[in-house]
């Protein structure tokens, strides 16, 4: 039983954190000053959402985040990653994402 709790999780997983980063792109919209965000600095917000959600799931063992953040990055890593990439950023909002703990927190650092 715990398997297949485990393989439905893994599928709302991937909505969920398609989901999360979706709504943390559309963020930018609201950060008027700063440069266009990289895409080394897009993956790294990826991850980090990534990482937050799956922690709230209870997920933290190194290689399943690994396993299901390659999953969702195989299914819409590029469509998602293409929303960020230009949009406006600050060096201060990146350091605020690498320190958040919540996905509230990350939320803060991008409006």
């Amino acid at each position: 039983m715990g398997q297949r709790v485990t393989e439905q999780g893994g599928s709302s997983a991937r909505r969920g954190l398609a989901g999360a980063f979706l709504m943390l792109t559309l963020g930018f919209v609201g950060v008027g000053c700063g440069r266009p965000a990289t895409r080394a600095e897009c993956d790294e917000i990826l991850d980090k959402s990534a990482a937050i959600e799956l922690a709230s799931q209870n997920v933290t063992d190194p290689a399943e985040v690994q396993k299901r953040t390659a999953a969702v990055r195989a299914a819409r890593g590029e469509e998602l990653v293409s929303k960020c990439v230009g949009r406006r950023i600050t060096q201060r909002a990146m350091e605020c994402v690498r320190k958040a703990t919540t996905a509230e927190q990350v939320d803060r650092c991008l409006d």
